[in-house]
């Protein structure tokens, strides 16, 4: 039996390995324009009305792609607003290594100790408190959401529920928590903890969460169009996306605040990763591993990391909204940054979006590599 499974997976390994050279012949080096219009043109396989931006920041170059048409004709652009979900989180963290900078807060200590005048002795497990390192990285034992149930969304009343939720009701179930594992021991993904994470910084700062984005992070990048919440007739102006079946969805994005609640567009975005390759000193902070596996994933700020080689890094985040998906990846020691959006919200599309971020990745080494060859 042994013997069969490891016949069978040598196989595999060399069938995977003809078809990642087949595939590289496929593809001229010197065109990373064509190669990287390919991938994309592939994943909206004609579908009408779905579109897919793409950025690609390299030291000092741009590379910026648009594909497919709306549905009422428009063909977007580096304006079109998107809404981009969780990429949300690592503004978020980058806040957070901003407060560490200015002390702030710290990592370790007790998060009850930020929420002035409120004892919650619920939130901690075997004598364990939450810490913000817990939230950073999904690790402090609080559920994925207070607002909605699965009933409630397998029962459509999802956009309901969300619509009508507010800070006092958040607070309300704050209270009522009772953990599901003890701080620091078991991963689950949590936008109660991260949106705790946002009124924690509203508590030291007294200022409003969206207030300390603005300060902090795109009045420094120049991001004119990254937003929390817009006007009726900005609003409008946001790109409305759609299921897997075809279902236009609602945009949810202004009830999610610092868990999901931005949107952008390509040209605020790449000012975005420009700024997440500088060196501003909370970068570097918000960059740091705060958990690793023996596999080489972990988490630092709000961002899941993964080792490319033994010198590459590579920080992600994927990001989805009720009708959109998202990709986010930054490889510091390259300078590079790939952001990858699409109007569409199928189970599948954050992996596609992951697996042609990574292409595009090896697509431009491939080329820098060969116009050092031709220089």
């Amino acid at each position: 039996m042994n013997r069969f499974i490891t016949q069978t997976k040598s196989m595999i390994l060399v069938i995977s390995l003809m078809a990642a050279l087949a595939s590289c012949k496929s593809h001229d080096a010197t065109d990373f324009e064509s190669n990287t219009k390919h991938e994309l043109i592939e994943f909206i396989d004609g579908n009408v009305g779905q579109v897919v931006s793409i950025s690609i920041v390299d030291s000092e170059n741009t590379h910026q792609y648009h594909l497919g048409t709306l549905s009422n004709g428009d063909m977007p652009n580096n304006q079109t607003i998107y809404e981009i979900g969780s990429l949300t989180k690592t503004y978020t963290g980058l806040v957070v290594a901003k407060a560490i900078l200015e002390g702030k807060v710290e990592l370790d200590k007790d998060i009850r100790h930020y929420l002035k005048g409120k004892k919650y002795k619920n939130l901690e497990l075997s004598n364990q408190y939450i810490t913000l390192r817990h939230l950073l990285t999904h690790t402090s034992g609080l559920s994925g959401s207070f607002a909605v149930s699965r009933e409630d969304i397998e029962q459509g009343r999802y956009f309901e529920k969300i619509s009508k939720y507010s800070r006092d009701d958040y607070f309300d179930d704050l209270k009522k928590v009772q953990l599901n594992s003890t701080p620091g021991e078991d991963y689950l993904y949590s936008n109660v903890g991260t949106n705790l994470a946002g009124y924690i910084l509203e508590s030291v700062y007294q200022k409003p969460f969206e207030l300390l984005v603005s300060e902090m992070i795109t009045s420094k990048s120049g991001e004119q169009g990254t937003k929390f919440r817009r006007t009726e007739s900005e609003v409008s102006e946001v790109t409305v996306g759609t299921d897997g079946n075809g279902n236009q969805m609602p945009l949810a994005s202004a009830y999610w605040f610092a868990s999901g609640g931005l949107t952008s567009n390509v040209e605020s975005v790449t000012r975005y990763m420009q700024h997440q390759l500088s060196s501003e000193p909370e970068v570097a902070i918000s960059h740091q591993l705060l958990e690793e596996s023996w596999t080489g994933h972990g988490s630092a700020f709000y961002w899941h990391t993964t080792k490319v080689d033994s010198n590459e890094l590579m920080l992600y985040q994927s990001g989805g909204s009720m009708g959109t998906s998202s990709w986010l990846a930054i490889y510091p020691n390259k300078n590079v940054g790939i952001f990858i959006v699409t109007n569409l919200a199928e189970e599948n599309t954050q992996p596609k979006l992951e697996a042609i971020s990574e292409k595009v990745f090896d697509y431009l080494m491939a080329y820098n590599k060969a116009s050092k060859s031709d220089a």
